[in-house]
This record gives C-alpha cells, sequence and structure tokens, in this order.
C-alpha cells in the first residue's frame, strides 16, 4: 500500500531539530548495525520503537510528552523518503529500504480488504508482510516469510473439525505437507526420462522415479515440521517440543477469538477472552515475523546478496491513537513481544495521536550540547542518536521510547528537504558479489577435508577407541565427556586447568589400582570442571566435592572387607553452566550433537556404571541429565544442589540429593536475617518494621536457583522488612558497575543488609565493584552480604575478604561443619594440602553412602544391575547414616534428607571463620538443635517433609 504524500507537502513546516532526528534514522535505516564495529556481535541487539510527540508547553526537558494529530505528517513523509524510481532502463517505483505503512482502515470491519478467514487481527500483520516484501530494494532478491507463512497457512486452512488430537494432528500435518509439496516436484523431470526411454517404459520409469521419492519427502517434511518452531509451544504454554500440538493449540485460540467477536451478543467474560486469543495470536505472528525478517537479514555466507541487506526493515505507524486502532494494535503487540522475539531488525516509528501507551519509556539523556542557539534544536537528535547506540551495542532498553518534538517550527525548513536531502541509497550489485559465495564454498570445503583428517587422527592416538567417544572438544575450548584418568582424555581446560590436571592423575593411579578382571562397580562424578574461552571467571564449584570422593574411595578400596565391591570411579565434564549435560527437553541451550549423559550411559554397560553423583548446579540442563539417566535406570544422587525444582516437579523417582533445597535455605536465611545479633550490628532495622531491609541481588533468567531463591526469601521476610531486588545475572548485558551502585545506594540509604542469591562464580565480580562503591565505602558500619552460594575462594581462603572486601562482612551458609580435629579433615588436609569444608564433605559421604548401598546388594546378588540400586535407594533406603556431612535418611518418601544441618557463618575483619546459626540435625553426636542465638532464644525453621 503506497501512502501518497500529505496534504500541502510543500507547506509542511518541519519541527526545530527533526532534520536532526532524520539524520539519526536514515543513518540506522540504511545501516541497522551503524556505530558497530563488523566484527562485533550481539545477542540481545534489537532496534527500539521510536514514537514521536510533542514536547510539553514551556521547558521541552520538563513535564510529560503530549500527543500530536499533526505529527502523523511527519511519518508519513518520512515513508516518501524510503520510494525511488528504479534504475535505468525500467523506471519504476522501487523501495530504498523494506518497508511498511500501517493503515487505521484495516481493522475497520466489513472494509474492501475483510478477511473473513483470518479475521482483522491477522489481516494487520499480514498487511505488513505484504508490503515489507512488495518494497524490497532491487537487486536484493526475494523476502521469503516461511514461518510467519506457516502460522499464517495453520490459521486460514479449511480444516474439517476433528474430535480427537491425533486426528487433528493428522489433518493439520497432510496440509502442511500438501502446502510445501509444490517444492518438491520430481514428477517433470521424471516425465522427461519418461519421454526419452519412450515405450511401454515411460509409464514404468516416471513411476519408479517419481512415486518413492515424492514419498520419502513427504515421510521427512511431515516428521520435520512437527519439530520446527520450539518457542511456540513455550509461547502458549504448551508442553513438550510439538509443533503441531502447539500449532492446534494457537488455532483453537484464533477461532475462539473469531467465533466471540462476531457473535451477536457477548458476556464480559467471553469478551475478555476472545480479545485476550486475539492478542495471543498477533503476538505469534510478529514473533515469528521478526524471526524470518532476522533471518533474511543475514543470508548464508555464500550467498551473493549478503553485502546488500544491511538495511533495517522500518514499519511506519502514522497514527498511534486510542486502543483499538491498527497502529496502537501492533505497537502493543510489539512492545509485548520484542523482548521474547530475540535479535530483531526491525525499526518501528510512529506518531501518536492520542494517549501515550504506558508502556512508552523517554530517550536516554543525549550527549551534552553547548547552551547556545540551536542546542534545543539537536536535543531531540542526540536523544535518539543514544537510544540506537545503545540498542544496537546490545545494551538494555526498553520496547519502545517516546521522543518528544520541541513546538517551535524550523525556519525555513520544509518537507522539500525530507525529498531532496536523501542519504538511504540502495547497494548496486557488483562483481566482489560474487566471491563471498565462492569463498565460502571453498572454506567449506577445506574444512570438511580438515575436520576427516583430524578425526581420523583422533581415533589413531586415543587408545582403544573407547576415550574417542567419551570426550569431545567444543567451540568454547572446552573438553566435555568422561574419563578414568587413563585413557587419554584431559578434562582440563581455562583458569583452573592445573588444578584438575593433579585430580585427574590422582582418578588414574586410584583407578589403576581396581582388579577389573573381578566383580567391581564404576560410579561417575559428573559435574560442570571447566570453564570456557570467553569467561575466564566463573570458578568451578565442583573441585572440593571431587577431591572428597576421590579419597573416599581411596578408602573404601583400602578397606578389602568381605562381600565389598570395589569401587571404580569416572569423572564427567559437562562444560560451563552444564550447558554439554544434556540434549533436548528441559535443555535449550546445548544445540550441538554432544550429550554428556548419553556418553554415560554408552558407557554403562562396558564401565559396570552403577549410579551417578555431583550435578552440582541446579540448572534445567543439570535436570533433564537426571530425566536421561533415570529413564535408562540409573541412580543419580546430587551434591550442592539446591534448587526445588530439583527435588519438584520433572524429577525422576532415581534422583536423590544431599543438600537441602531452596525452601528450607530461604526459611533460615529469613530467620537469621530477623533474629542475629551479629547482623543486626551492621544494619539496623527500618521505621515500621521489625528487622532492616533486605537488598536481594539474584538473576531473573535463573528460575531454578536464582530466583527461586530470591522468591523464597521474599515470602518469607518481607513481613519483618522491606525487600528491594537488584537483577544482576551470570550472562548480563548490564555492567557489573551499574549494579553495584544500585546495590550500594540502596543499602546506605536503607541502612540494610546484601542477601545475595546469585551464582558464586560472578560473586567477586559484584565484591570487586562494591568494594571500591562511595555508597559501600561511606558507610559507618562494613555491608553485611549474606549468601547462600559464596564464591569457594572465599571460604577456602577466608583471610581474603579483610584483604581484597575490607568494606564488606560475608555471611554465608554451609550445611555441614566437619570436625577441623577429625580423622577426615587431617586424611583430607594430607592427601590436597587444603582444610576440610562443607563441599568436600558432601563429596566424601556420596561415594561411602552409594558404596555401602551396593555392598548391602551384592551380599545377595553379586551380578546387580543399576536398576537394583534405585530399588534399594528406595525401599529400605538410607536411614540416619551419619556421615561427614550430617545425618543423612533417604528413601522413597524423602529424596534429600529432612532436617538436613544448616550452619550460618560469619568471616569477620580477622578472617577467622566464625559460626553464628546451627539449626537441624547434626552429624556431631547425631542430635537435633531447635533453637539458636544467644541463650537459645530463637526456634531453627524445620523441613514440612520431617
Amino acid at each position: 500500500m503506497l501512502h501518497p504524500p500529505p496534504e500541502d507537502a510543500q507547506r509542511l513546516v518541519l519541527p526545530n531539530g527533526f532534520d536532526a532526528v532524520v539524520r539519526v534514522l536514515d543513518r540506522y535505516v540504511a545501516d541497522r548495525r551503524a556505530g558497530l564495529p563488523w566484527r562485533v556481535r550481539s545477542r540481545g541487539r534489537r532496534l527500539p520503537a521510536v514514537l514521536l510527540a510533542r514536547a510539553p508547553e514551556g521547558d521541552p526537558a520538563a513535564g510529560t510528552a503530549e500527543p500530536d494529530p499533526a505529527l502523523a505528517a511527519l511519518v508519513l513523509a518520512y515513508g516518501q523518503r524510503l520510494l525511488s524510481t528504479g534504475h535505468e532502463p525500467v523506471q519504476h517505483l522501487a523501495g530504498l529500504a523494506p518497508h511498511a505503512v500501517v493503515d487505521d482502515a484495516l481493522l475497520a470491519r466489513g472494509g474492501p480488504r475483510e478477511d473473513e478467514a483470518g479475521g482483522p487481527h491477522v489481516l494487520l500483520l499480514d498487511e505488513v508482510a505484504r508490503q515489507l516484501r512488495t518494497s524490497m530494494p532491487d537487486g536484493a532478491g526475494a523476502l521469503r516469510l516461511r514461518e510467519f507463512g506457516t502460522l499464517l497457512a495453520v490459521l486460514r486452512a479449511p480444516l474439517p473439525p476433528e474430535d480427537d488430537t491425533e486426528g487433528g494432528r493428522k489433518a493439520l500435518r497432510d496440509m502442511l505437507v500438501d502446502r510445501e509439496a509444490r517444492r518438491f516436484q520430481p514428477a517433470p523431470g521424471a516425465a522427461q526420462l519418461g519421454e526419452a526411454v519412450g515405450g511401454p517404459w515411460a509409464t514404468a520409469v516416471r513411476w519408479v522415479t517419481a512415486v518413492p521419492a515424492g514419498w520419502l519427502w513427504r515421510l521427512w517434511y511431515g516428521i520435520r515440521v512437527d519439530r520446527q518452531q520450539p518457542w511456540l509451544g513455550s509461547r502458549l504454554d504448551q508442553p513438550g517440543r510439538s509443533f503441531l500440538d502447539a500449532a492446534l493449540a494457537l488455532r483453537a485460540a484464533h477461532q475462539y477469538s473469531r467465533a466471540h467477536g462476531t457473535a451477536q451478543t457477548r458476556t464480559p467474560e467471553s469478551a475478555a477472552m476472545a480479545a485476550r486469543d486475539e492478542a495471543v495470536v498477533r503476538q505469534v505472528l510478529l514473533i515469528a515475523l521478526i524471526h524470518d525478517l532476522a533471518r533474511a537479514a543475514r543470508p548464508p555466507a555464500w550467498s551473493r546478496r549478503r553485502p546488500r541487506r544491511g538495511w533495517s526493515f522500518v514499519v511506519l505507524l502514522p497514527t498511534v491513537g486510542a486502543e483499538g486502532s491498527a497502529c496502537r494494535k501492533f505497537l502493543d503487540t510489539y512492545a509485548a513481544t520484542a523482548g521474547d522475539a530475540g535479535p530483531s531488525p526491525l525499526l518501528v516509528l510512529g506518531a501518536a495521536t492520542d494517549d501515550i501507551p504506558s508502556y512508552a519509556a523517554p530517550p536516554p539523556p543525549p550527549q551534552a550540547v553547548p547552551a547556545q542557539s540551536g542546542a534545543r534544536a539537536h536535543r531531540a537528535g542526540g536523544a535518539v542518536a543514544a537510544l540506537f547506540s545503545a540498542a544496537t551495542a546490545g545494551r538494555s532498553t526498553e520496547a519502545v521510547h517516546v521522543l518528544p518534538l520541541p513546538r517551535t517550527p524550523d525556519d525555513g525548513t520544509a518537507a522539500e528537504w525530507l525529498a531532496g536531502h536523501r542519504v538511504v541509497r540502495t547497494r548496486r550489485a557488483g562483481a566482489w558479489d560474487w566471491w563471498r559465495p565462492v569463498a565460502a564454498a571453498l572454506a567449506a570445503t577445506l574444512l570438511c577435508a580438515g575436520g576427516f583428517a583430524g578425526y581420523r587422527t583422533a581415533l589413531s592416538v586415543l587408545p582403544g577407541g573407547r576415550s574417542a567417544a567419551s570426550c569431545r572438544q567444543v567451540a568454547t575450548g572446552q573438553v566435555v565427556g568422561l574419563t578414568d584418568g587413563n585413557d587419554g582424555c584431559d578434562l582440563a581446560h581455562g583458569l583452573y586447568a592445573p588444578e584438575l590436571r593433579k585430580l585427574e592423575r590422582t582418578l588414574g593411579r586410584q583407578n589403576a589400582l581396581v582388579d577389573t578382571d573381578g566383580p567391581y562397580r564404576t560410579l561417575v562424578f559428573f559435574a560442570p570442571l571447566s570453564v570456557g574461552s570467553e569467561s575466564k571467571r566463573t570458578v568451578p564449584t565442583g573441585f572440593q566435592m571431587l577431591r572428597g570422593a576421590l579419597l573416599a574411595q581411596k578408602e573404601v578400596n583400602d578397606r578389602h572387607l568381605k562381600s565389598q565391591v570395589p569401587v571404580r570411579l569416572l569423572v564427567a565434564n559437562a562444560g560451563e553452566y552444564f550447558r554439554y549435560g544434556s540434549s533436548g527437553g528441559l535443555n535449550t541451550t546445548n544445540h550441538t550433537n554432544v550429550d554428556v549423559a548419553q556418553m554415560i550411559l554408552d558407557r554403562a554397560g562396558s564401565d559396570h556404571i552403577a549410579a551417578v553423583m555431583g550435578l552440582t548446579q541446579s540448572r534445567p540442563e543439570s535436570q533433564q541429565a537426571t530425566i536421561e539417566l533415570g529413564a535408562k535406570g540409573l541412580a543419580v544422587l546430587g551434591t550442592g544442589v539446591t534448587g526445588q525444582r530439583m527435588v519438584e516437579g520433572e524429577s525422576p523417582v532415581s534422583y536423590f540429593q544431599l543438600s537441602p533445597p531452596d525452601a528450607r535455605i530461604a526459611s533460615v536465611m529469613a530467620a537469621f536475617a530477623q533474629h542475629s545479633p551479629r547482623l543486626g550490628a551492621l544494619a539496623k532495622p527500618t521505621a515500621g518494621h521489625t528487622a532492616p531491609a533486605a537488598v536481594v541481588v539474584y538473576d531473573p533468567s535463573d528460575k531454578y536457583f536464582s530466583n527461586d531463591l530470591a522468591n523464597r526469601f521474599d515470602t518469607d521476610y518481607h513481613a519483618a522488612g522491606p525487600v528491594y531486588r537488584v537483577p544482576y545475572g551470570e550472562v548480563d548485558d548490564r555492567r557489573t558497575s551499574d549494579v553495584a551502585q544500585t546495590v550500594c545506594a540502596l543499602v546506605h540509604r536503607t541502612n540494610g543488609f546484601v542477601l545475595y542469591a546469585g551464582r558464586s562464580g560472578v560473586m567477586e565480580d559484584l565484591f570487586h565493584y562494591m568494594q571500591g562503591d562511595p555508597g559501600c565505602r561511606a558507610r559507618q558500619n562494613r555491608v553485611a552480604v549474606m549468601a547462600e552460594s559464596p564464591a569457594p575462594e572465599l571460604t577456602l581462603h577466608p583471610e581474603r575478604m579483610q584483604q581484597e572486601y575490607g568494606a564488606l562482612t560475608l555471611f554465608y551458609n554451609q550445611f555441614s561443619l566437619p570436625d577441623p580435629q577429625g580423622p577426615f579433615a587431617g586424611l583430607f588436609q594430607a592427601a590436597f594440602q587444603l582444610s576440610a569444608e562443607n563441599d568436600a564433605a558432601v563429596g566424601y559421604d556420596a561415594v561411602n553412602v552409594l558404596s555401602d548401598v551396593m555392598d548391602a546388594i551384592f551380599t545377595t546378588d553379586p551380578e546387580f544391575t543399576p536398576s537394583s540400586l534405585v530399588t534399594q535407594l528406595q525401599d529400605p533406603g538410607v536411614s540416619q547414616y551419619v556421615g561427614e556431612s550430617g545425618v543423612i535418611t533417604l528413601n522413597s518418601d524423602h529424596n534429600y534428607p529432612p532436617d538436613k544441618e544448616i550452619h550460618v557463618r560469619e568471616i569477620p575483619p580477622n578472617g577467622k571463620p566464625l559460626t553464628d546459626l546451627t539449626c537441624g540435625v547434626l552429624a556431631k553426636g547425631a542430635q537435633r538443635v531447635t533453637h539458636w542465638g544467644p541463650d537459645g532464644r530463637f526456634p531453627c525453621p524445620t523441613d514440612d517433609a520431617s
């Protein structure tokens, strides 16, 4: 739909400084990566929507922006700026960049473009897609919107009503296969071959070549179509990864909205549900459209059109009015979906002609300009430049920003300037465009040849062939998989590689002493044990647990008791963030064919693997690993895992853990924060509350651990003291210095404390900036920080707190306190020259518990299978086992020890940790501690399961 220029275009006077805004827009329309080095990529990059408004009367820098119907002319005039006549010898109207103009008449029911099958909400996105296709620049190729087109076909297909889900799936699959069948047509070629053969064989040749090939294609595509677009199910809250199931749910929502939208009488409830379903359909279609545009913006490396697609896709909204208008509905949909759609090349420009939406954020402050004449003229241009610069660099921004324009006109600048000073240009085809596909094809050939040669070399170097399938190097440089310490697989990589390499040598020596000709069983220590090449800062938390497991293996095998199963130990590295520990299902981060859980299963028979221990991190990737292992009958015993979802929901019956979950930890932390005299000396209660304010630092995207712990602490604590949340993630575009500034400002203002609910690996990053922040250093007292998961280096070397973070006092949780004078601590110190603490004790107990269970089975069933171990753990289970990490009870009713002991420790200025709280069933004397604090005045929280 080509809109004519505004009426009286010659007399259209631009606002003061609008030419500066247009220059910025032109820059990012012509090159969506403007200002960003070509080698730099940003996963969160998306161009924000800009909504033009009027500055308030008086000082434009004060007050709230106001809508103005006259601004629609500016948006339409900018649309004309993106059109040009084509190149010689053919003169035609062509686009300088793909763009679409949304017309409010699209939603007028009964209009000439009404879509009876889809409805006006579908027509809105379909019209935008159509305009983007027709305005593609000359020589840039056709715009293919396959994902968007597939969903449109689902919504508009005249499918027969089906009573059963399977019937609906089949009808939908057949429709999609028939729709795509035109892209695979072997019949014309087969007909030509038949004509060449001639005679009675022509029909046979056509049948033999066309029918099997077409049938195989339909079978392949029918399977493939059900696995594409996995985001759709999560968007609709549909379980599983089936596209067909999600598409049926989307179609049902669409039909409901259409049926109730056209009904003569509607109840308020049905009208609300219809409006909700209509909004969901529109959001899904826009996400699909953005996905297609992102793919179209970056054609394959071998495409000769890749250099000519540097522009942005532009959507113009001339009349963003009240709710219900087409422009407003598109902007509402964009605001609701921009954060979920991923990187986007879409640039949205609109004009506020009615109420400004509440979600429209003000632009960031522009660079300072001189206070002379013309400063106001450049204010709007500087603001939009700062906004686009931040978005292109991938820094977190709002989806929609309002841009106030001055009310004063620009002297002598009219609409002719928009038409006469064009910057957007269409890049013509060049001879060098062909070198790109040629070079890419040559590079791919050389890469395949080199990869095959390297694979053959690896097979020849790694002994026995078994290790070649059990360790793989991934793109981050890490080596993931399994090793027994003697098979040539070195899992050490990154900053802490020397430490892991020492443990691998110890592992190899101890495994070499196991007589594999007799009965034995293998336990696998499975955890993230390396960091990627880009990170270089995340501390692997499993090293101490692995040390404890190695010490326990040595002690178990040195006993030489009757009816004892010798223990062989394998170490499995899941990679940083447990990314490569599983594949599919809950693991949405692993896009490779590397699956360490499957590697363990592949060796379960040949290595006599009886159980897996470790995990060490609560993540969807680690829970997916327990599901994969549990499906094959392998027990998993978690160590250091605290996420509530790990012991609930999708947790398999074969999963157990030795650590308490977040629910218990949060209740203990809340009780300590309310009553502790030690913490109370550093943080004071706020007015109207009985406890100090809590500044909770957490990762909103970490649903399994950080976000879950923050929510539970908030629930247990907010009645006593106010809670302020500050987002801070492992992988976050926000600068850590900005987070530290926010945290210190809140602590200084409220005289409260910090509840660190984030991951241990990035704790010291935050501490570094908090130590240097004026807000933290200005306090008379130190800043109290309480952490569930402290950095291991700080608990192993507590003297560092005073040396490096003197402005902070750290309180942290431990699930056990091994006796420093006991035999375990002495043996651990002698073996590894480190003090034994909670992590070492839990790794030590995991091997001992599994060894005792295997010995109990071995007395009656020397050939026992892993499933027998699962059955033994469920019934009779482990009852009141007194280990170094506490008293352990596990069975079918308890997949974690009830009332597990918890200690809150403090690192004071002298660097010698103190224990401020002890609760639960203690290993020392097997006593139950029910109260804590001075004179035992405060009751201990208890587990509901106990």
